[in-house]
């Protein structure tokens, strides 16, 4: 079993490092890769251990980027990267997860007033660097059952993650936040993880909702992909099949991840997802 997409505190999960090792080596990880969201902070501090003493596993070397499709946000991830060249270099490309934190919850607000959302506008007090804003507001939102004549998605109303997919980065979305002007375009992405190196996936593709196949055919008529994530935790049988059949016929790499971010994404632990997920290492034979 392996698990090649997690996320620590150096972006937004709630495990720092070397409590994500001792998880990993826990549960018995073949492989792992930590993927946190446009740094490799992580990597840089790993320099001053021995990871053994933590891991004995493969390590990976990973980070997960963002891009966008049409004004949605969406991610790609790159394997087998130059983290120190993505240390130097990211800083000048992507603000930083608290600024962009920062940023969206601001924005969100101000859709959420122009909407006639109900709360306590002056209780929303959001710490950037160790919780989304987007969680804090549903909370409050969630509150008043009067606010549901406007969030009328009922997924969105009970999950913060479908909140966030299927509203805040959803361009029909009327809580759709437009970002796409603060990322580098899809081939600069690509040329960056290449630059370094590295592999690049596409992720957990499923989870844009109805624009899912559309940002797939984009993806893979249009740029030179090294693999995709087949295996993911919210996966159904047929998408993980789709998926890997689609890399079997076009001679791709196959990936998979839990997507584990600790406390902040409770349905999905570290190597077993939502508790089914069950990642073979005979997937990394081809990886160079």
């Amino acid at each position: 079993m392996i698990d090649l997409h997690t996320h620590t505190t150096h972006s937004d999960g709630t495990d720092d490092v070397i409590t994500l090792l001792k998880n990993a080596e826990q549960i018995k990880l073949e492989a792992l890769s930590i993927t946190d969201h446009v740094t490799c902070k992580a990597y840089e501090e790993l320099k001053s251990v021995n990871i053994q003493n933590y891991y004995t596993g493969k390590l990976i070397r990973g980070c997960e980027l963002y891009t966008a499709i049409d004004g949605q946000t969406i991610e790609l991830l790159g394997y087998n990267i130059n983290t120190d060249l993505f240390n130097k270099t990211l800083p000048n490309i992507y603000m930083s997860e608290a600024e962009d934190n920062k940023y969206q919850t601001e924005k969100l607000l101000d859709i959420c007033k122009k909407l006639g959302i109900y709360m306590d506008y002056s209780s929303i007090q959001v710490n950037y660097d160790t919780e989304f804003g987007g969680d804090v507001i549903l909370r409050e939102i969630i509150k008043y059952s009067q606010n549901k004549k406007i969030l009328d998605n009922e997924k969105a109303w009970n999950d913060s993650n479908v909140f966030y997919r299927e509203c805040m980065t959803n361009s029909t979305s009327k809580f759709f936040i437009d970002k796409s002007s603060f990322y580098p375009k899809i081939d600069e992405v690509i040329d960056l993880i290449r630059s370094a190196g590295g592999l690049v996936f596409i992720p957990h593709i499923f989870i844009y909702g109805d624009n899912s196949m559309k940002f797939f055919d984009t993806l893979t008529n249009n740029y030179k992909i090294d693999g995709i994530e087949c295996y993911y935790t919210v996966f159904t049988n047929e998408q993980n099949k789709f998926l890997l059949d689609y890399c079997y016929e076009n001679n791709l790499l196959i990936s998979g991840g839990s997507d584990y971010h600790g406390k902040n994404k409770p349905g999905a632990s570290l190597g077993v997802g939502g508790g089914a997920l069950n990642i073979p290492s005979s997937i990394l034979h081809n990886w160079t």
